[in-house]
């Protein structure tokens, strides 16, 4: 079969290997359609991430399709079946996940190979977290499970509640996802984004109002400043993975509110926070990672209700030769076929 395989920093090649068999309690699907994901794009740039192993590995963590193989002991699934892998399973067994925090698992099973024409479940995730694809449901918005669950799960860390002023910095999936979720929760919710595309699609996701990401000290000021009060948000979310956006978001926040840090860093980054509002104002800085089994399905049910607004996060359909230039350039999500390009 033909599968995109990471070798290292910037350097992904479409190979030709052997089709997957499983093994006891694994599956195996056809691809039905992968999506780009801004974290595959920095996993490509780094040439590493704690979910792949070492290199070369399979590349590509979302994706959709038809069950075509069953291990020994897999009962609940067939072959034709459609279903949605999410790209991890936690333990359930650890401090961790025993105390609700699966993301955080100490022996999580991680999957990885969704740009490709087959992909084998193992079996940790065969097991909790593959959820057949509802009627009439495309695949496109079925694979956006995954990337939606963690947004649904930096949320669910969230204590904001109804009324309260949310300001979310980055109107990417995660931003939009999260505002979806508090503006259902009853919250005043506020998207700042650089793109006009994003700040319309944030007000059909349920935001109160849209605005420019803020640039400077005085734009950082008005913004506050149209806070109740001028105090600030009740809870400021930095769905951006940039230490100087994580650091707007402190100071966008009000006395006794939350800062919620939703998106990975570069390694070695330090987050300058000033110490003395975090002690006389108590500011609760927290972060959001990953996802849950919980969020997981959760995210597959929100989906299915409003299929025409979660539409919205999806861009162009790619073939997997596209799929290297389509995560330097960036942009909306690109729903990946596996299948040879027609000419």
């Amino acid at each position: 079969m033909r599968a995109l395989i990471l070798h290292g920093p910037d350097d992904v090649r479409l190979d030709d290997i052997p089709c997957p068999e499983p093994g006891p309690g694994e599956l195996v699907i056809r691809i039905a359609v992968a999506l780009t994901c801004a974290t595959d794009r920095k996993i490509l740039a780094r040439g590493f991430h704690p979910s792949i192993g070492p290199v070369p590995a399979p590349f590509g963590h979302e994706g959709a399709g038809t069950v075509v193989a069953v291990g020994a002991g897999r009962g609940g699934f067939a072959p034709g079946d459609r279903v949605v892998p999410a790209n991890s399973a936690p333990c359930g067994a650890c401090e961790w996940c025993l105390a609700g925090r699966a993301g955080l698992c100490e022996d999580i099973a991680y999957l990885s190979g969704t740009y490709a024409e087959y992909l084998r479940i193992p079996a940790p995730i065969a097991r909790v977290n593959v959820l057949p694809v509802p009627d009439g449901l495309d695949w496109g918005l079925a694979a956006l499970a995954e990337p939606v669950a963690c947004g649904v799960r930096g949320a669910e860390r969230s204590r904001v509640r109804p009324n309260e002023q949310v300001i979310i910095l980055g109107g990417g999936l995660q931003g939009q996802v999260l505002c979806a979720v508090l503006a259902r929760r009853g919250c005043r919710v506020v998207v700042c984004d650089p793109h006009p595309e994003r700040r319309e699609l944030a007000l059909r996701m349920g935001a109160e109002e849209t605005g420019d990401a803020p640039r400077d000290a005085d734009t950082l000021t008005r913004l506050r400043s149209r806070t109740p009060g001028g105090y600030g948000a009740h809870a400021t979310f930095a769905a951006v993975g940039t230490v100087a956006v994580w650091e707007q978001a402190v100071a966008l926040t009000r006395p006794g509110g939350e800062v919620n840090l939703h998106g990975g860093p570069a390694p070695g980054e330090i987050l300058a926070v000033p110490a003395e509002r975090l002690h006389y104002e108590e500011l609760t800085l927290q972060s959001s990672y990953h996802h849950t089994p919980a969020t997981f399905r959760a995210a597959l049910e929100m989906i299915n209700a409003d299929r025409d607004l979660f539409r919205g996060l999806l861009g162009d359909e790619i073939r997997l030769e596209d799929v290297a230039d389509a995560l330097v350039v960036g942009g909306p999500k690109r729903i990946v076929h596996p299948g040879p390009r027609r000419h």
